[in-house]
């Protein structure tokens, strides 16, 4: 029951606000569930997500963080944890998230703990009643009062080869390069690239702490503290590295990379991974707490099986097609098969193609430097990476593009 936000916009002002509000839904009972979805819809309210993950609290919260809703209604049932610590801990990710809590019955003490915890409203069958549209109203007209709408959380782009050589990690560092040099905006570039992370020497820094450090700290992780680990490139980006050393399997890595990148999301506007190529144990880590995966490949029929069969695992495991970017790198001038043909065989849209310029490229990694941004395939990769961050090709100076507030 997912509706067009703007093909119902007019239904709110009688709610007392000027804008849509995104709402998403997380309540893992079905009967609850459905019973909450029809009321919504009778109520002409869309919807941006009818489930959130609620298995895993570390799954909710990269839901919630991916979809960024204004409301989010959440099923006190079947919740993995005291629900009163669960909205806590919701409550705390983003102020201007309003949480609304869905119980099948009316305890009171349910409803203390909820409200205490930080819930704006507590709701229960029957949905279509009066004291249901009062709730309703009463915390879509808080979002309207909500300054701006703005967010406080930065964006995450995931960065992923089909196979090893296809150039993610040079689209990576320079595309955070120039959105740092365009925007001055607080800018991360991490390498999650376990098996032979090579983003430290592309942006020509020397770093004395690796990512490893960072996950080890993770339990008393602080701006301060990050701060001191990470290195900052000429360009301005901050960089932190892959650890020097293949991690052992033993390496507690899974469990600390989302609450990782929950951090980094909230300290920079723009976050950029570099992924390493395939489907790695890291990407899988990742893959609900990112808000894009630009999956770059080239045209090459390896490189070309191996992007289809990614995108194929990545559509089994509900990685919306509308998060995956396909870019084809080092596009030859003169190819025999053209773009719409490809499109068809991938059975995905091509979101960009890259020129092929080795010899430029390599004459800049020889020296070692990035690429001079005024060159033909430096401009193209600005281009593109200005159309990933939103930002229109005649625009010059920084704007809000990563929908949260100004940072200084």
């Amino acid at each position: 029951m997912t509706s067009a936000m703007d093909d119902t916009a007019d239904d709110f002002d009688s709610f007392g606000t000027e804008r849509a509000v995104a709402i998403a839904v997380g309540i893992a009972e079905p009967k609850l569930r459905l019973l909450l979805l029809d009321a919504l819809q009778e109520a002409s309210v869309p919807v941006l997500e009818e489930s959130c993950a609620v298995n895993r609290f570390d799954d909710l919260v990269s839901s919630v963080e991916r979809l960024r809703p204004d409301i989010l209604f959440l099923g006190l049932p079947g919740l993995p944890n005291d629900p009163a610590l669960i909205i806590a801990r919701l409550a705390t990710l983003d102020p201007a998230l309003r949480i609304v809590a869905v119980n099948d019955t009316a305890e009171p003490e349910a409803i203390l703990k909820a409200m205490r915890a930080g819930a704006a409203e507590f709701v229960y069958p029957p949905f279509v009643s009066a004291a249901f549209e009062d709730a309703l109203r009463r915390v879509i007209e808080d979002c309207g009062r909500a300054p701006g709408g703005e967010r406080s959380a930065g964006s995450v782009i995931g960065f992923v080869s089909a196979k090893g050589g296809c150039g993610s990690t040079t689209l990576a560092c320079h595309a955070a390069s120039h959105l740092r040099r365009l925007t001055k905006k607080e800018v991360l570039l991490a390498d999650l690239d376990m098996a032979s992370g090579i983003i430290g020497t592309i942006m020509q820094t020397v770093a004395r702490y690796s990512l490893d450090d960072a996950l080890q700290n993770l339990h008393r992780m602080d701006l301060k503290l990050w701060k001191g680990l990470v290195a900052v490139a000429p360009s301005g980006v901050d960089v932190i590295p892959a650890p020097p050393d293949i991690p052992t399997p033993a390496m507690p890595i899974s469990r600390k990379l989302p609450p990782m990148v929950r951090f980094w999301r909230m300290h920079y506007d723009l976050t950029i991974i570099d992924l390493g190529h395939g489907i790695t144990q890291p990407l899988l880590d990742v893959i609900d707490s990112i808000d894009t995966l630009v999956l770059v490949t080239t045209n090459e029929v390896l490189a070309l099986r191996q992007s289809k069969q990614m995108i194929q695992t990545l559509a089994a495991r509900n990685f919306g097609a509308n998060r995956l970017k396909l870019v084809i790198n080092r596009m030859p001038k003169r190819t025999q098969i053209q773009l719409p043909e490809l499109e068809r065989v991938m059975g995905h849209a091509i979101y960009a193609d890259i020129p092929n310029d080795y010899h430029r490229l390599n004459e800049a990694y020889s020296e070692p430097r990035l690429l001079d941004p005024g060159s033909d395939l430096g401009t193209q990769i600005g281009k593109f990476a200005s159309r990933l961050a939103g930002i229109s090709a005649t625009e010059s100076k920084p704007r809000g593009f990563f929908r949260l507030k100004g940072r200084k």
